[in-house]
């Protein structure tokens, strides 16, 4: 608590240029970001921990950037890496808090439980950071899931307008113009054409497109059209139509998973309404019987 009030004060007022532009929906914690900003400035004690360990927590956060870089992209990811040290820390500090005190509760009601509570909590300072960390692979997960649903549907209007005759950066540039989805595909895609306007190279860009995307049948179909601005041939529509194919067996499968994974998140709320009717259910029995004996 006392750690909590310490940054609380040291942050105020200090980081309201960066906390501005973070969405509280997203961060639900987003008032007290800055108080983890605080901590990060803090001299790192792993300065202190053996070499071998300091490397391994080194690769550990160069991941956790890499994961940061697919989500927000190549523009966004320092800001957004900052804020996620801050945020991670943020929830490390505010989880021990809640343990400790309730802890301390315990201890002054006579129970020695709230001995082990305490210890907890300070464990879940260093411990829960790492759980936030974990949850940006289910945003990566749900990430490339998203464009794997979509990306059919836009190999299949590339076709139709390569085998109309246009070229693949028209048709390109063609589908964003007439898009008018908010979906992370047509984000990159609109990026990737920026860059081809600001100069840089039809392939490079399409390349560092499907680096972004992060998904095996998109890297697939930017090698088929590089292949085509680098060569050059009018083979390049079958090749289109094949990997449209391909593409919508994906996107089934990419249905499915998604499925699957709608099924767990219902099972949870399923489960404890279950349980809560089973308390409503059994109670009026159980005090019954305690109040015969």
């Amino acid at each position: 608590m006392l750690l909590f009030i310490l940054f609380y004060f040291k942050s105020k007022g200090r980081y309201d240029q960066y906390i501005e532009y973070v969405d509280k929906e997203e961060y639900g914690l987003k008032d007290f970001i800055p108080i983890g900003l605080a901590m990060k400035e803090l001299s790192s004690p792993e300065r202190l921990l053996p070499m071998a360990l300091r490397t391994a927590l080194a690769r550990y956060h160069n991941q956790v950037y890499q994961k940061v870089l697919e989500l927000r992209g190549p523009r966004d990811v320092e800001f957004y890496h900052y804020i996620h040290q801050g945020y991670r820390l943020t929830v490390g500090l505010l989880t021990a808090v809640e343990g400790s005190l309730m802890g301390t509760i315990m201890v002054f009601q006579g129970s020695m439980d709230g001995l082990g509570l305490t210890a907890l909590a300070a464990v879940s300072l260093v411990a829960v950071p790492f759980l936030v960390d974990a949850s940006l692979e289910e945003q990566i997960k749900e990430r490339r899931l998203l464009i794997q649903m979509e990306f059919p549907e836009f190999v299949n209007k590339l076709t139709l307008l390569v085998n109309a005759g246009m070229t693949i950066s028209k048709a390109w540039e063609k589908i964003i113009h007439e898009n008018k989805k908010d979906h992370i595909l047509y984000q990159e895609m609109q990026y990737a054409l920026a860059e081809v306007k600001a100069g840089k190279p039809e392939p490079i860009a399409y390349e560092e497109f499907a680096r972004r995307c992060h998904v095996k049948e998109v890297t697939k179909f930017v090698s088929v059209i590089v292949m085509n601005l680098k060569r050059g041939g009018s083979e390049v529509v079958p090749v289109l139509r094949e990997q449209g194919r391909e593409c919508w067996e994906m996107r089934k499968n990419a249905a499915r998973e998604m499925g699957e994974q709608a099924g767990t998140k219902i099972l949870i709320p399923m489960m404890i309404m279950f349980l809560g009717i089973v308390l409503i259910v059994a109670t009026p029995a159980v005090l019954s019987m305690t109040s015969g004996m």
